[in-house]
């Protein structure tokens, strides 16, 4: 993988300022969800984070539940945003201490302010395949500090999750140059993810304005990830932009933020805090890096890692690599004794390892033998398989076939076993260096240190040889078995050759009808499954609406009889319906048990005819229970539909009663965002360039559960236009309730007349206009006037289309406007003649062309309707 050179100057980085990024945008549908689906937005030039060469950010699943990735990822989690615009964003935030999260301003309240619906914290979300293991936190919605320059913000989060997740630990302090560096978040909002590979600070780490420059893979949702170091595990900076300009990724130094923000600053240690042991993995983890980095990657192991079995050798890479002696001179004068002392153990380690490095070869040798063993009962297994196909003889295709199974379980575990064998000779190069080391070593802790690698080599190298002859054995017996089998099978073919050739044809009948009814009994015990589940269901909508019925009469509030009456009516004819379902339910039970019975009897059959009929009562059984698995699922779907019906009814009784003049605030907002110029009742109502289609959908899409008003189900219709969900819009708009009510009455015109999820068809959508004109809608009259001026539907009429036109204007409907020099010129001139008669134009200024003159005169029309 090519990546830039951490010691090479970032001067290009230095000179190119990151700028403010967008939030990665989703659905809103997403909000609330642990998994969403993969999803980012784009920009152009400025990217909110990047991937260097290969991408190397890596699922925390992948690691142990007790190493250091998946420890210090548990106060790491997801921040998933509403928006005011409709969208879902996600970051990421981190738990500072019990009350507070830090993540990006950027995040939250979001770019250019767009304003915060609803936010969350999701917590311990790492496995994508478990996502009921995450935890979700409600979030403050105003930030308790935020900064624009520095890009963060201090959220308040509540119920504590510090108690169950940790928190971070806040480093007062920049990152050194090319210092490791670990960045854990949720990249597109998916389960936790580490960036490690390749992850180091740059040289210089901080640029001219302050920004710690790095290397470590990201992607959009990574904003607000806390960068780690690693060599005390604490937080030097929060990850916030990348500029694919440059090619670096940025992020903010603690140090900066701490200087500024007084609830981080009571949150971090006050002072710094002593670095916790290395751990085997995480040498590991320097060990990759530093094979990668050469000079300073060999010092920075060295430095975290003294007692690793790989220091010897990282010590004289060092020494190749910087050219300079780091190596740890042996100590002068050391009296005679211990020199003696180490000298003994060094040679009694170099004999048990050379010992190991004999039995590891032994090993190695019988593991090779095992794999020529393996390989040469797989030919035997095929060779068999091939003189079967060839043979003519009696059961010689029933033979092949077994034998070419044999063959394909052969081979698949001689896969397993090479596996673990071409494992072996690395092994072998392992334990040479390791013996090379031990004649170099210097202290006791190489000594011990080599001597314990050693050992752990040889048990694995007995484990790879245990793994690859227990193939062998596995692999041998099923050899032996297939073959016992095949005598069997050519026994039964011979004493088979004795049958006539009716006998055999009715075996053949039989075992086919059997297959038959075997798919039949299975289908038909699912059906009676869901049957059954189907009544269950149903019972339970009759229970709740007895319930609701219960509940109505306790409330005493307005209607409340009325409504119990509903509910009431409700249980009762479902409870009428539950009978029948009833007998269906039990029927198709019988009617499998029937089923079962003939599979039974099958291998009895006598005649060809037994056989046939069995099946026809199979099949005939099995359709009618097909037949009814449908009535029942019917019946509930009707069901469900009456009890959704009826909540409507009871809401729309509810809202009534409790106020015949004042509208629920839900009602109030859904008319207020998704109304187009058309007054409902004292709400001016919106433009369309002011719609918001996102709060239109959320607001009436509520609205509906307590309001039967047209305007609030137009609304809906209008956001599921916008939305591009046609068949939903039609429903509404071609529901008898909408009648009369002429902005739906013209959208359904336009609908037609665009072919929106359905046939255009420009006669309906005339007869539409046409209506909504006669009602006075200055919408209905420009696209009328529009359907004069082309001949659609109708015969062209440019003077009829011109009054229509101008009318719509003086209604105050300016959209128009922008639309009228596509017209043909007999239309601008009957527009121009209408402006003469209302003292707009002069007879001067007619002359069919569309210019500045005639647009200036409509648009003192509009003025004058406003006033």
């Amino acid at each position: 993988m090519m990546r830039r050179s951490l010691v090479t100057s970032f001067a290009l980085a230095l000179l190119a300022l990151p700028l403010h990024a967008q939030p990665v945008e989703f659905d809103p549908s997403d909000f609330g969800k642990i998994v969403v689906a993969k999803r980012q937005s784009a920009g152009t030039g400025f990217v909110l984070e990047q991937a260097f060469g290969d991408y190397q950010n890596e699922p925390v699943i992948s690691y142990g539940e007790k190493s250091i990735a998946r420890r210090l990822g548990r106060p790491v989690g997801r921040l998933d945003v509403l928006y005011g615009n409709g969208k879902t964003g996600y970051c990421t935030a981190f738990i500072v201490d019990a009350e507070h999260l830090v993540t990006n301003n950027h995040c939250i309240p979001g770019v250019g302010d767009p304003g915060v619906q609803a936010a969350q914290f999701v917590a311990g979300y790492v496995d994508a395949a478990h996502p009921d293991t995450a935890e979700k936190f409600q979030v403050q919605l105003q930030a308790l500090e935020t900064s624009g320059p520095l890009d963060y913000s201090v959220l308040r989060v509540f119920g504590d999750p510090s108690a169950r997740y940790g928190k971070v630990e806040l480093a007062d302090a920049d990152p050194e140059s090319s210092e490791f560096l670990w960045i854990i978040g949720h990249p597109q909002g998916q389960a936790q993810h580490i960036s490690r590979e390749g992850c180091a600070a740059a040289d210089p780490p901080v640029s001219t304005e302050g920004k710690v420059v790095h290397s470590c893979d990201t992607l959009g949702g990574n904003s607000g990830s806390p960068v780690f170091r690693i060599s005390d595990r604490q937080v030097v900076a929060l990850h916030h932009a990348g500029d694919s300009r440059t090619g670096f990724n940025f992020a903010i130094p603690m140090k900066r933020i701490l200087a500024e923000s007084k609830i981080l600053k009571a949150a971090a240690p006050a002072g710094p805090i002593a670095p916790p042991p290395v751990a085997q993995g995480a040498c590991e983890v320097l060990w990759g890096a530093a094979e990668q980095h050469g000079c300073i990657g060999y010092q920075t192991f060295l430095d975290q890692c003294g007692d690793h079995v790989l220091a010897p050798l990282a010590r004289g890479l060092a020494d190749r690599s910087c050219k300079a002696d780091v190596v740890t001179t042996p100590p002068v004068g050391l009296p005679d004794p211990a020199q003696d002392r180490l000298k003994a153990e060094i040679a009694k380690g170099l004999e048990a390892a050379e010992q190991q490095r004999a039995e590891i070869s032994k090993e190695g040798a019988a593991a090779d033998r095992a794999l020529r063993s393996l390989q040469g009962t797989l030919t035997r297994a095929r060779a068999r398989a091939g003189d079967a196909e060839t043979s003519a003889k009696p059961g010689s295709a029933e033979v092949a076939g077994l034998w070419r199974g044999v063959a394909d379980q052969i081979e698949a575990s001689l896969t397993e076993a090479k596996g673990r064998a071409d494992a072996m000779p690395r092994l072998l190069e392992d334990m040479d260096r390791l013996i090379e080391t031990l004649r170099g070593a210097t202290t006791q802790a190489e000594v011990d240190s080599a001597s314990k690698r050693a050992a752990t080599l040889s048990e694995s190298s007995r484990e790879q040889l245990a793994f690859v002859v227990a193939r062998k054995s596995v692999v041998d017996k099923l050899f032996t078995e297939g073959e016992a089998t095949v005598i069997v099978l050519l026994q039964d073919a011979v004493r088979g050759q004795g049958d006539t050739a009716a006998t055999l044809a009715l075996r053949r009948a039989i075992q086919q009808a059997q297959a038959t009814a075997e798919l039949h009994l299975t289908d038909s015990r699912r059906f009676s499954r869901e049957a059954l589940e189907h009544y269950a269901v149903h019972e339970t909508l009759i229970r709740d609406a007895y319930a609701q019925a219960t509940a109505a009469t306790a409330e005493g509030g307005p209607a409340s009889a009325d409504i119990a009456a509903l509910w009431e009516a409700l249980a009762r004819g479902l409870s009428g319906e539950s009978l029948r379902m009833k007998s269906r339910v039990d029927g198709m039970q019988r009617f499998a048990d029937t089923i079962a019975a003939a599979h039974a009897a099958l291998p009895d059959a006598k005649t060809d005819s037994d056989v046939t009929t069995a099946l026809l009562r199979i099949e005939g059984t099995a359709d009618l229970t097909e037949n009814w698995l449908t009535q029942v699922s019917t019946r509930l779907a009707s069901a469900r539909e009456q009890f959704a019906e009826t909540e409507v009814k009871a809401a729309a009784l509810r809202a009534t009663a409790e106020s015949t003049t004042a509208r629920p605030a839900i009602v109030t907002q859904c008319l207020e965002v998704a109304m187009p110029m058309f007054a409902v009742e004292g709400i001016a109502g919106v433009s369309r360039d002011d719609f918001n289609v996102g709060a239109a959908e959320l607001a009436c899409s509520a609205a509906r559960k307590v309001s039967d008003d047209p305007a609030v189900y137009y609304g809906m219709a209008r956001a599921l236009i916008d939305r591009k969900r046609y068949n939903e819009a039609l429903r509404i708009l071609q529901n008898p309730r909408m009648e009369g009510f002429v902005p739906a009455r013209y959208s359904l015109g336009v609908v037609y007349n665009s072919g929106l999820g359905v046939r255009q068809d420009y006669g309906k959508a005339l007869a539409l206009y046409q209506e909504t004109t006669n009602a006075g809608y200055p919408q209905g009259k420009f696209s009328l006037g529009v359907y004069y001026s082309l001949g659609r539907a109708v015969r062209v009429d440019h003077a009829r289309a011109g009054a229509l036109l101008v009318e719509s204007i003086a209604d105050g409907y300016a959209h128009p406007i922008t639309q009228l020099h596509k017209l043909p010129g007999g239309t601008t001139r009957a527009i121009q003649q209408e402006l003469v008669a209302r003292g707009y134009l002069s007879d001067r200024d007619v002359d069919g062309a569309f210019g500045p003159t005639t647009r200036r005169a409509l648009e003192r029309l509009v003025a004058a309707a406003g006033r």
